[in-house]
């Protein structure tokens, strides 16, 4: 739980329905979130899962239904446009499609919040000059993912302490998503900036995200850090957004084409978020039992690297349980109820 004081954005008790058409559209139902400053949290959901409803609330694009979103202190639910405005100024965002000015040039399109700010020639060109010395950028280059820095270096002008970017790196190609993603780090690093990422991409979650929030139609099903989110994910929704980027834990068929390959073998899930234990305790049990991983992977997260691994472990019958325990303790220190054994497949 964040402490109060350091919590920069709230959703209290948030819902937001819309009048349609055809209808009443529920968007959001009952979210109570928390967001820490100067963190980086990532939040997910499949198309109509209510993600961008949610970061239009935090700048005042939308408002509530019921409940509060609550900025820096301040319940924004309730203000006028007028009232808004200084809000806005300390919130940036950056867009899927950049949303730059295709008629103006690189300085142009960075200094356009200043104008509107009202910042004097001389501030305007060394805060521009700046940014794009930080972003990588000279006026002359606009093209490929440098639209996108771009965007950033934009989104920056005001020196803002939040910036929301939604799906700001889904229309970017592999390579560019990961230098996006560290230029995003460097924000948050060397400025401090709280930075919000609405995203279907685990890839961009595993890579800077170090708080989660699951939505799934309108409700919010999981948050944690990013570490227990990918090592135990509790809901549906993120096992499935999980599985497309770690190697999970085999199901009861996998299992069973596992156990027919390793004949006489007891099969054990481990989940370890620290690989030199992981080895250390494999490296110990050869003196008593066979082993070999059968199954499973290891990835990296801003928490560290995490690995789902099934060991088939063969031997004399105290030896296989007193291994067997041995590798459920590696899994009781990357769960976050203890008492939750490690799955063995017999």
């Amino acid at each position: 739980m964040t402490a109060a004081h350091d919590v920069h954005i709230r959703f209290d008790h948030v819902s937001k329905i819309f009048q349609t058409r055809s209808g009443t559209v529920q968007a959001l139902e009952d979210i109570s979130l928390d967001i820490g400053r100067a963190t980086i949290s990532a939040v997910i959901g499949h198309s109509g899962a209510g993600k961008s409803t949610l970061v239009r609330l935090i700048n005042g694009l939308e408002h509530p239904s019921s409940g509060s979103v609550i900025v820096d202190g301040t319940d924004i639910s309730g203000l006028t446009e007028k009232k808004l405005r200084p809000l806005r100024a300390d919130i940036g965002m950056v867009f899927q499609q950049f949303n730059l000015f295709n008629s103006r040039t690189i300085y142009d399109n960075v200094a356009y919040p200043l104008k509107l700010a009202g910042w004097k020639k001389a501030d305007e060109k060394a805060r521009v000059t700046e940014l794009l010395n930080f972003v990588g950028l000279h006026p002359d280059q606009l093209s490929g993912g440098q639209k996108q820095r771009v965007g950033i270096a934009r989104a920056l002008a005001t020196r803002p302490s939040i910036l929301l970017a939604d799906e700001s790196t889904s229309a970017l190609d592999p390579e560019t998503t990961a230098d996006v993603l560290q230029l995003l780090q460097e924000v948050n690093e060397r400025m401090g900036v709280t930075i919000v990422v609405i995203t279907h991409e685990m890839e961009v979650v595993r890579s800077i995200a170090q708080n989660v929030a699951v939505l799934d139609h309108g409700h919010l099903v999981e948050t944690g850090t990013t570490g227990e989110i990918f090592a135990h994910p509790q809901s549906e929704t993120t096992r499935r957004f999980v599985s497309t980027i770690v190697g999970q834990h085999p199901t009861e068929q996998q299992a069973a084409r596992l156990r027919e390959e390793n004949p006489g073998a007891r099969l054990v899930d481990v989940t370890s978020v620290d690989g030199a234990v992981f080895g250390t305790t494999l490296a110990k049990l050869a003196d008593s039992v066979s082993f070999k991983i059968v199954h499973g992977g290891v990835i990296e997260t801003r928490d560290g690297a995490l690995g789902n691994y099934t060991v088939a472990l063969t031997g004399p019958d105290d030896d296989v349980a007193r291994a067997t325990d041995e590798l459920s303790a590696i899994s009781h220190t990357a769960r976050s109820n203890p008492t939750q054994e490690a799955d063995i497949h017999d």
